[in-house]
């Protein structure tokens, strides 16, 4: 019967059910000759990479889509970084990727050497709204500063 304790469970990580049209790249801008397919399908049925979800043009009534950076498209989870923890599609990641023949590719954020992502599933609402909280800290720090040093008679854009 093996070597199992009795009474001992195995924790096995959850594999997500991820549709068979979603394992395939749909929208590559340029063709990517040493793509492996077979590589890409265990990547997103094990969890390691997102899914090749379909783009969406806008955020949606729910507001729960992101927009990846790169391709401007919303949709309901992103890649994130590991450098810097910023969002990107999975379909923009592969052509990022270096082929055999090019060199590494740095974080197109934060300029990081070796570039890579990890995937987390989507951010919960309570999620995005610290991090909108903190975005909106950010930009009145910024109002503030700038409008400490304003010149007087200068017109201040938001």
């Amino acid at each position: 019967m093996g070597n199992i304790v009795p009474g001992v469970q195995i924790r096995r990580r959850l594999l997500p059910t991820v549709d068979e049209r979603l394992t395939r790249p749909r929208r590559l801008v340029r063709e990517l000759p040493d793509l492996d397919a077979g590589r890409l399908y265990r990547l997103i049925r094990s969890g390691d990479l997102a899914p090749c979800f379909d783009a969406a043009e806008d955020a949606g009534g729910d507001g729960l889509a992101e927009e990846c950076p790169i391709c401007f498209y919303f949709y309901p989870s992103l890649n994130r970084s590991k450098c810097c923890g910023k969002g990107i599609c999975t379909e923009c990641f592969l052509q990022l990727m270096p082929s055999k023949t090019s060199k590494a590719v740095h974080c197109p954020f934060c300029k990081t050497k070796f570039y890579a992502i990890e995937y987390r599933g989507a951010h919960k609402t309570n999620e995005k709204n610290i991090k909108q909280e903190g975005e909106q800290n950010v930009n009145e720090t910024k109002l503030r500063v700038h409008s400490k040093y304003q010149i007087p008679g200068e017109i201040v854009l938001p």
